[in-house]
C-alpha cells in the first residue's frame, strides 16, 4: 500500500490534526469534505492522506475567521472540479484583503494590550536603587518623596495631614527610600509631620533635610546663618522634630555669604563624626563654593532645580559634581506642577501659593510657558503615559547619580510619578523632549540667595 492509499481512523485523524473527533464529524455532516468518507463499517470511518489535507485546509480557513457559509461554498466548488478554479481563486483573494485587514486590526489590539500591560506593570513597579556620592556614599531609591508641599508654600499645604501621612506610608511600600524635608517648611511643621509618619519605620528610609535660613542663634527669624553655632543648634531641633537620633543627609539650604563654607562645613563634619548626620549636601550652591566645600569633607548630593522646565545645571553643576563624584538631586522635577498638565491659570492656585508671585506662572510667561506642557503631553500620548510621567523619566535618563524627589500629597499621584521609574523613553522621544526651548521668566522673584 502507497502512503497515498493509506486509511486512518478517526482518532489517528484527530491526533494529526489537533481536532476533536466531533469536529471531524461535524465537517463531514456540514458538507465540508470534498468526497464522503470510505466506512469500512457502518461505524468507523476510514479517512485517506487526501481527506486529512484537506481538513487541515480547512481548519486554516475557519481558523482566518472565514464564515462557515463560504467555507462551504469553497467546498462546493471544488467538488465540481478544475472548471471552477477562478471562482475558489477570487473568494481566497477577497478572503486575503479581508484578512490582511484584520491582522492590522489585531496589531493595533496587540499595541492596546501592550500598553495596559506596561500601565500595570508600571503601577506595580518596585523602585530601583542609586548610589549618591562616591567618596561619602547613599544608597537611595532612585525617585525620592519631597514633603514640602504637605505642610508649606502650596495651594492645599496643611490641610488633610491624615492624607499626606498615608502618601508616605505608600511610597515606602513602593519602595521609595529618600524622604526630603527643612526646618524652614511651616516652618517646623514638615519636619514633625514626617517625623509622625515615619513612626516605627525609621530604618526603612533616608531622611533628608535643611537647615540655613533661620537664625537660631538670634530670635529664630528667617535669615542666612551658615555658622557652626547655627549648624548645630538647627540639627538639635530638627533631630527632635524628627523624632529620631540621626539624619542621613543634612543640607546647608542657602549658602551664607557671611560665613566661608570651609566653616560651615567643618562643623558639619563634626557632626558626622558624632554620629549626628551620616552625610551633608548643599542646595543651589555655586561651582566654587561646592569645590571648596568637597576640599573639607566630601560632598555626599546637590540639591538644585532641574527638570524640563529649569536646566540650567546642564552647564556647569552636572559636569562638576560627576568630576568630584557628587550626587544630584533635582527639586522641583515637575517644574513646580506646571509639567503635569494640570495647572493653566492662576486661578486655580489658592491666595497664599508661593507660585502667584513666581515669574514664570505670571500673565504672559503663563501663556508662553503652556507650549512646554503642550509638546510633553504629545510624548506622553505616544506612550499612554501621563506627562509627569514623561517629565520624570526624561530626567532619569540625565544619568545613574540623579535622585527627583518629586512632591505630593496625595497617593494617586505618588503611584503616578513612581511608575515613572519603569517608563522608558526612545532616543527619538529624549531627542524631542530636550529640543524643547527654555521657559520664559526667571525660577524666583528673587534670584540672589541662588549660586552663591
Amino acid at each position: 500500500m502507497t502512503p497515498h492509499d493509506e486509511r486512518l481512523s478517526i482518532s489517528e485523524v484527530a491526533e494529526r490534526t489537533g481536532l476533536s473527533a466531533h469536529t471531524l464529524r461535524y465537517y463531514e455532516r456540514a458538507g465540508l469534505m470534498l468526497a464522503p468518507i470510505h466506512r469500512e463499517s457502518s461505524t468507523h470511518r476510514a479517512y485517506s492522506v487526501r481527506d486529512v489535507t484537506w481538513i487541515i485546509f480547512l481548519t486554516r480557513l475557519r481558523s482566518t475567521a472565514l464564515p462557515i457559509a463560504q467555507v462551504r461554498e469553497y467546498a462546493d466548488l471544488a467538488r465540481r472540479g478544475e472548471d471552477t478554479t477562478p471562482d475558489r481563486l477570487e473568494l481566497l483573494q477577497r478572503h486575503r484583503i479581508a484578512v490582511v485587514a484584520q491582522l492590522a486590526d489585531m496589531q493595533a489590539s496587540l499595541a492596546a494590550i501592550d500598553h495596559k500591560i506596561s500601565l500595570y506593570l508600571r503601577k506595580d513597579h518596585r523602585m530601583k536603587n542609586i548610589t549618591l556620592g562616591a567618596d561619602s556614599p547613599l544608597e537611595v531609591g532612585r525617585l525620592g518623596l519631597g514633603c514640602m508641599g504637605m505642610s508649606a508654600f502650596y495651594s492645599g499645604a496643611g490641610t488633610d495631614d491624615a492624607a499626606s501621612i498615608r502618601t508616605i506610608h505608600r511610597a515606602i511600600d513602593l519602595g521609595v527610600t529618600l524622604f526630603d524635608t527643612a526646618e524652614i517648611y511651616g516652618p517646623y511643621v514638615n519636619e514633625e509631620l514626617l517625623g509622625r509618619a515615619l513612626a516605627g519605620r525609621r530604618d526603612d528610609v533616608v531622611i533628608a533635610t535643611k537647615f540655613g535660613t533661620i537664625q537660631h542663634r538670634t530670635d529664630g527669624s528667617r535669615g542666612l546663618d551658615g555658622s557652626p553655632e547655627n549648624v548645630r543648634l538647627s540639627v538639635l531641633g530638627s533631630l527632635a522634630r524628627l523624632g529620631t537620633d540621626h539624619i542621613d543627609l543634612y543640607y546647608q539650604h542657602r549658602m551664607d555669604p557671611g560665613v566661608p563654607i570651609e566653616d560651615t562645613v567643618g562643623a558639619l563634619a563634626e557632626l558626622i563624626s558624632e554620629g549626628l548626620i551620616g552625610h551633608y549636601g548643599l542646595s543651589e550652591a555655586a561651582p566654587d563654593t561646592i569645590r571648596r566645600a568637597h576640599a573639607v569633607h566630601p560632598v555626599t548630593a546637590l540639591q538644585t532645580e532641574y527638570s524640563l522646565w529649569s536646566r540650567e545645571p546642564e552647564t556647569e553643576l552636572l559636569p562638576l559634581v560627576r568630576e568630584l563624584g557628587i550626587g544630584f538631586v533635582p527639586y522641583s522635577p515637575l517644574g513646580r506642577g506646571f509639567l503635569t498638565g494640570a495647572i493653566r491659570s492662576l486661578d486655580q492656585l489658592d491666595e497664599g501659593d508661593f507660585r502667584r508671585d513666581n515669574p514664570r506662572f505670571a500673565g504672559a510667561n503663563l501663556a508662553a510657558n503652556i507650549r512646554i506642557v503642550e509638546q510633553v503631553d504629545a510624548v506622553a500620548t505616544e506612550l499612554d503615559a501621563t506627562p509627569a510621567q514623561v517629565a520624570l523619566a526624561w530626567l532619569l535618563a540625565q544619568g545613574s547619580d540623579i535622585a527627583p524627589i518629586p512632591g505630593t500629597k496625595r497617593v494617586d499621584r505618588l503611584e503616578e510619578n513612581v511608575a515613572a521609574d519603569a517608563l522608558v523613553l526612545s532616543e527619538t522621544q529624549l531627542a524631542t523632549l530636550s529640543a524643547i526651548d527654555a521657559p520664559v521668566g526667571d525660577r524666583y522673584a528673587d534670584m540672589t540667595p541662588l549660586n552663591r
